[in-house]
């Protein structure tokens, strides 16, 4: 169950939205079996932003935003959860029929599909629409040749199906699809077109072995989701040689993380200047942060701990002597107040 699951994940993980292009997604899956998870979901996103979903657990359309039931009018969001419905009951009966095609007659199996529209800045759209079993692709639109391709052999039995309803899926879908993210990206725009700046840090591991030193230029808490992270070396670049680049991961606040690790070894080190380059959207200049070469770093470092040093001591060299000519004072203070006090004391002898 658990690689049927897994492949779960990584098929919907492959769709993804491009500089420039705002995308309505709809992921359906159905599963067969005995699972801790609903037998049939459905989410519904624009971008990266959640916007309803509705599973067989709780069997309601649910908006997760304030304002995806504002997009719609009251009758086109009964008209939504209409269909909500009728995807469940489509997909359970497809899910049987593949399993019948590939001889499966129990298990935990599921069934996805991946449908929706994008919607490039300059106005051109288009929609997409995938198939899964089992995690693997199993039937694809293919837009430039307006037909279906069948992965396997057991999907050729859909696609003919899917050929007999071309013109609606190719025109009417793409059309409501497209009407659909307009008013989506209109009413949300404060979410889906925010703009949030990167923090941008340095993180040195030293050399242990003589491969070098690492260091990770951390980008984090930037929306929206692309970004450019390069590391230049003495001002030119980008850097492809000893560069790690890791996948770019969101935080539970909605923005996003990236780390790009450069390792260079001790003499490269101390010859060039390294410094990792940062360009959003949100940034009218791109954020640079420089690595300082391992001589200069040196020296600097030594300088400052000097000048630290020389000042603590300066200070505490002030306090003992500060704190001394205090403890003079009090000594000359008694010795005259006892003098005195015995001055006073021989007087009135005297007298009597």
């Amino acid at each position: 169950m658990a690689g049927v699951l897994v492949g779960l994940l990584v098929f919907f993980l492959v769709q993804g939205t491009s500089t420039g292009t705002n995308t309505l997604t709809y992921s359906f899956t159905k599963i067969s079996g005995d699972t801790w998870l609903p037998d049939f979901v459905l989410v519904g996103m624009v971008n990266d932003v959640q916007l309803l979903s509705f599973d067989s657990s709780i069997m309601k359309l649910k908006s997760h935003q304030d304002w995806t039931e504002k997009a719609a009018s009251h009758e086109e969001w009964e008209a939504h959860t209409s269909r909500a419905f009728q995807e469940q009951n489509f997909l359970t009966e497809r899910l049987g029929t593949v399993m019948n095609k590939f001889n499966h007659s129990g298990g935990v199996h599921t069934f996805q599909r991946l449908a929706g529209c994008e919607l490039d800045d300059d106005g051109t759209s288009r929609i997409f629409y995938r198939d899964a079993y089992d995690g693997k692709e199993f039937l694809s639109l293919d837009l430039e040749r307006e037909t279906w391709i069948a992965t396997v052999q057991e999907a050729v039995f859909f696609k003919q199906i899917l050929q007999a309803s071309k013109a609606y899926i190719l025109n009417s879908y793409k059309e409501e699809c497209v009407y659909l993210l307009k008013k989506y990206l209109e009413k949300g725009r404060n979410t889906l077109r925010r703009r949030v700046r990167p923090k941008v840090r340095l993180l040195e591991k030293k050399a242990v072995q003589p491969a070098g030193s690492e260091v990770t230029c951390h980008v984090t808490g930037f929306y929206p989701r692309e970004v450019e992270v390069t590391w230049l070396k003495d001002g030119q670049g980008p850097l492809e040689e000893g560069v790690w680049s890791g996948e770019v991961l969101p935080n539970m606040d909605g923005t996003y993380q990236v780390r790009k690790t450069l390792t260079v070894s001790p003499e490269e080190q101390e010859r060039h200047r390294y410094t990792c380059q940062v360009d959003h959207a949100s940034l009218g200049e791109k954020i640079e942060k420089e690595w300082g070469t391992g001589s200069h770093t040196g020296i600097i470092c030594g300088v400052v701990v000097s000048v630290l040093f020389l000042i603590t001591v300066m200070i505490a060299g002030a306090l003992i002597w500060k704190k001394r000519q205090a403890g003079a004072k009090t000594t000359d203070y008694t010795a005259a107040q006892t003098t005195e006090q015995s001055d006073a004391s021989s007087s009135s002898s005297s007298n009597s």
